[in-house]
This record gives C-alpha cells, sequence and structure tokens, in this order.
C-alpha cells in the first residue's frame, strides 16, 4: 500500500515538474477602469450621480426647512397640529430614503451593466491573444501573490481593447 501511494506520488510531480505551461496573469479591474470605453462608461455614470445628488440635495433641503418650520411653530400648535406636522416630516423623511435607495440601485446596476458589456468584448480578444501566444492559463492579478511582470499581460490587451473598442457607438448609453 505504501509504495503504491509513494508510485503515485512519484508519478504526479513527475509530471508537474515535466510540465511546460505558459502562463500569465491579468487584472480585469484595470481595463474596465482605465480602458476609454471604461472611462465613457465611468463619464456617464457620474453624470447620472450629479444629476441624482442635486436631486437628493434638494430633497434633503426641503426636508430641513420643514423641520425648521416646525420647530419654530411648534410651541404654537395645538397637539393635533404637531402629529400632523410630525407624520408629514417622516412621510417626507420615508420618501427621501426610498429615491436615495432607488438611485443608488439604478447606479450599482449600471455599473454592472457596463462593467459586463466591456467583459463581452474583452473574453474573445482574450482567448485569440492567449490562442496567439500559445499560453495555457491566465490568471486575475488578485489572485497572484507574487509573479514576474514579464507575465503580467493587462497592459497589451488594454492596447488591443482599446483599439478594438475606439469605434463603438453603444446604443445603450443615453
Amino acid at each position: 500500500m505504501k509504495k503504491t501511494i509513494l508510485f503515485i506520488i512519484i508519478f504526479f510531480i513527475n509530471n508537474i515538474v515535466n510540465a511546460s505551461t505558459n502562463v500569465a496573469y491579468l487584472d480585469v479591474q484595470f481595463i474596465i477602469d482605465n480602458s476609454n470605453l471604461g472611462k465613457f462608461y465611468r463619464s456617464e455614470i457620474e453624470k447620472v450621480q450629479t444629476k441624482n445628488n442635486s436631486i437628493i440635495i434638494l430633497k434633503e433641503n426641503e426636508i430641513k426647512k420643514k423641520e425648521d418650520e416646525f420647530k419654530n411653530q411648534k410651541n404654537l400648535l395645538n397637539q393635533d397640529e404637531i402629529k400632523k406636522k410630525i407624520d408629514e416630516i417622516n412621510s417626507m423623511v420615508k420618501q427621501y430614503q426610498l429615491l436615495r435607495n432607488d438611485f443608488n440601485k439604478k447606479l450599482s446596476n449600471e455599473k454592472k451593466k457596463f462593467s459586463k458589456e466591456i467583459l463581452l468584448i474583452l473574453n474573445p480578444l482574450l482567448t485569440k491573444y492567449v490562442e496567439s501566444k500559445n499560453i495555457n492559463l491566465v490568471i486575475e492579478k488578485k489572485n497572484v501573490l507574487v509573479g514576474v511582470k514579464s507575465l503580467d499581460i493587462t497592459k497589451n490587451i488594454l492596447e488591443i481593447f482599446n483599439e478594438k473598442t475606439k469605434n463603438i457607438k453603444n446604443s445603450n448609453v443615453d
């Protein structure tokens, strides 16, 4: 039994040592963030975010104004009017929270959609590059503890990606 296990271990070690795999690593997030298409998408997201922030700030100011009015009138109002004002302010706060959550969810969905679109373009390019360079394995850079810089193909893929996408007009962007 021990001889069989030893034989199996030696066999696998021998195969691993003799295997000459060509390995590279790639930083996909770098390509998403720094490609021309990625920068375009990020600017579109920032426009939406700026618009949403201005709406949120208006709602915040509206709530603060109502709160200030309430504080100033609190001593002059009866209990029913106080309760009515408090309910109105609470309702405004709930609407504000729903609006802010909705904006955040939409923004997150837009980021995911744009990342997915970039990855749909990137995958075939990466496959073609790997085949042309006889690379057997590509690892995500975040999963590499230590690696030789010459194995990093991120810049090469970024150049190819930018060249491929320079004329893309995305109909999904408003």
